[in-house]
């Protein structure tokens, strides 16, 4: 064998395993961009924060920013698109975040959306959820804490649109 043959012959195998490798390199590539960018990751979740607290004695609410209102602010989400909801207890007890069927806790949690479930968020805290909506409709998000719903009006619209 003559050492041209064995040059060309190492150079091609050089030249195969560079070409696998960046083949390799691509393919990784593309299954990790999949895995982030797919509806329902939380990498790419659209981003809501929400506020919670007392008005006044009596009366409970969310809000867009610190000043909160009886009910909330409407939410509007698309179906198959993923969703970090973020609320800032910036009352002085115990509230949480839930999507249901009612605007009381006698209803149905929706989309996996309950913030921290059995468990609530400390004045002064924050607490996040993410969830993808998976029907339209027209539905309630509510502080899940008992009577805070029904008793103090802590709630707001959600509409999922397709």
């Amino acid at each position: 064998m003559s050492t041209k043959s064995n040059i060309k012959r190492k150079s091609r195998t050089g030249l195969y395993a560079a070409i696998a490798i960046i083949v390799i390199i691509i393919v990784v590539g593309i299954a990790v961009a999949f895995v982030y960018t797919r509806p329902g990751s939380s990498s790419s979740a659209i981003k809501v924060t929400l506020y919670a607290g007392e008005i006044r004695p009596g009366t409970y609410g969310f809000g867009n920013s610190s000043s909160v209102t009886s009910p909330g602010p409407t939410l509007t989400f698309k179906e198959g698109q993923a969703y970090t909801v973020t609320v800032d207890n910036v009352g002085t007890m115990l509230h949480s975040w839930e999507i249901n069927t009612q605007n009381s806790t006698s209803g149905q949690v929706l989309f996996n959306s309950d913030i921290n479930p059995g468990t609530y968020i400390s004045p002064g805290q924050s607490a996040s959820v993410t969830f993808t909506p998976n029907q339209t409709g027209n539905f309630y998000y509510i502080c899940p804490v008992p009577g805070h719903a029904s008793s103090f009006g802590m709630w707001g619209n959600v509409v999922v649109t397709s």
